[in-house]
């Protein structure tokens, strides 16, 4: 607590704070300066809307203002050395401008045929036996361009392996780390193969992985398989889709096998609702699966690896008589560290959102007649649910997510072509209008970013004012007769700030670098 011997009124603008030369008022700036630096960013802010003196010695102070400028953006700060502090500052004032005048930078992507993941692009060459791997530089944070390169012909096994497009990456540039996915769509009789790599070692096994290759147990089949892959620290978590879907995650460093889950339709032998799992942190995963969420606490070691032990059934809001929801996809896209270069700021993954997008349909109607909804739930939402004692298996998405969570309502269409990307707490929602005979696509975006401690510039909106300006319903509260696919009138109350704007690429949509758009 700061020394101040006298309360500060609003009528005096805080000139009490230096009335007598005692306590606060007593110090030099220097000193003042030095206890400002100690407080978190949250109580930093606090005192900065106390009173007029403590606003303009932050002001004044290059490193306290960037310390602002920094949350208020959602980023932290790079590694020691690069720019002055001033000049880090001038570059967070460009990218808020930016948001603030609606105008996005957005570049051209590298290639069509692409498979995009947290702001890197890869692609299979011609001969699809070698990866290769794009980072592309910065707007304003100061990351450069980088391409790796890697000849997946000679991963064991392989020989000449050819892969399939369909295979699935992910990467951790700080831990050296590529886990690649490959679903030999060809032989459904087989398993899919996950292959634990060096970026540096050109295919090579990574040298800390306690073997190359981790055991996927779910057979392809005769369906189109789907997989989806992602790397948290020692972990990684797998999701195939095949004649089953099969969950597990792996401690890529030990081999062990701390999380499992299956599923299986036996009278249909096809899977009616696609179903995820993505890790939290280092003790909890999520599963989803239909309409709900799912927490699960992960096992020390595979042998008490079990579904059983149910940490939370997080319940979204209540569907009206008659309506239906399915899960069509997911996506937690953390900021990735760049070990390779010292950026001035970087995405703060602490504040790292889950995306998923629900199909909701009247089972009395046709299924393609539709509203797409779409759940933004930072991470952090979901782990303190996690720490508190559980007294019922369900939580009511009053109970939980209303003040933690933001929810987007496309209104119903026929057909949809959107796309959707999330990277750190930003998402981007993309929907191509008009095609051109030069082959460019004419596209409406949306971007959110959904944390605490941002402003909505535009303000509250009615939900029919809504729907007559954009695409997108950015739920606050609105009661049946302004959402009638739920029972009751439905809150989400986590505080955001959106950009729409429109763009011409040659693409049908775009995706999210770190402090900008490609497309």
């Amino acid at each position: 607590m700061l020394p101040v011997d006298h309360k500060i009124t609003s009528s005096t603008g805080g000139g009490q704070l230096f009335a007598k030369h005692r306590g606060w008022g007593s110090l030099a700036n220097e000193l003042r300066v030095h206890i400002l630096q100690e407080l978190d960013v949250t109580d930093l802010l606090s005192c900065s809307k106390v009173a007029r003196v403590f606003k303009t010695l932050i002001d004044d102070t290059p490193s306290l203002r960037y310390r602002l400028l920094l949350h208020a953006a959602g980023m932290r700060d790079g590694p020691g050395g690069g720019l002055s502090v001033l000049k880090r500052i001038a570059l967070l004032e460009d990218y808020e401008n930016s948001w603030k005048a609606g105008n996005i930078s957005i570049r051209q992507r590298p290639s069509w045929d692409y498979y995009e993941a947290g702001g890197l692009f890869m692609t299979l060459d011609r001969d699809q036996c070698q990866l290769d791997i794009l980072r592309p530089a910065s707007f304003f944070s100061g990351v450069p361009e980088t391409a790796w390169t890697m000849n997946l012909s000679k991963l064991p096994e392989q020989g000449h392996a050819v892969f399939d497009p369909s295979s699935r990456y992910a990467v951790d540039l700080a831990q050296d780390l590529l886990v690649l996915m490959e679903l030999p769509v060809h032989e459904p009789e087989k398993y899919p193969k996950c292959y634990v790599l060096s970026l540096s070692g050109n295919g090579a096994t990574h040298p800390l992985a306690a073997r190359g290759e981790m055991y996927l147990g779910s057979c392809l089949g005769l369906s189109s398989p789907k997989a989806d892959v992602e790397i948290v620290g020692d972990l990684v978590g797998c999701t195939v889709l095949g004649i089953n879907i099969y969950m597990s995650v792996y401690n890529w460093k030990t081999g062990t096998a701390l999380w499992y889950d299956s599923e299986w339709d036996g009278n249909s032998n096809k899977m009616v609702y696609h179903t995820r799992c993505h890790i939290l942190d280092s003790a909890h995963v999520l599963k989803i699966s239909k309409y709900d969420l799912t927490m699960y606490p992960m096992a020390a070691n595979f042998g008490t690896s079990t579904t059983g032990e149910l940490a939370w059934n997080l319940g979204m809001p209540a569907l009206a008589e008659g309506f239906k929801a399915t899960h069509r996809a997911s996506y937690i896209q953390r900021p990735r560290e760049t070990p390779d270069c010292s950026p001035h700021f970087e995405c703060d993954p602490s504040v790292t959102v889950l995306v998923v997008e629900y199909d909701i349909y009247h089972e009395s109607r046709r299924r393609q007649d539709r509203t797409m909804l779409i759940a933004i739930v930072p991470i952090s939402t979901m782990l303190a649910r996690a720490r508190v004692p559980p007294t019922t298996p369900k939580i009511p998405w009053e109970d939980w997510g209303a003040l933690g969570a933001r929810l987007v309502l496309m209104p119903s269409r026929t057909s949809y072509s959107e796309h959707i990307d999330a990277f750190g707490s930003r998402v981007v929602v993309s929907v191509p209008h008009r095609l051109s005979q030069q082959g460019v696509v004419q596209l409406e975006v949306a971007v959110l970013d959904v944390r605490e401690g941002v402003v909505h510039a535009e303000g509250s909106r009615s939900a029919a004012e809504c729907e007559r300006t954009s695409t997108f319903l950015i739920l606050d509260r609105f009661t049946e007769e302004d959402t009638p696919v739920f029972a009751r009138p439905v809150e989400a109350k986590m505080p955001y700030r959106m950009v729409k704007t429109w763009c011409e690429v040659k693409s049908r949509d775009v995706s999210l670098l770190c402090d900008g758009l490609c497309g």
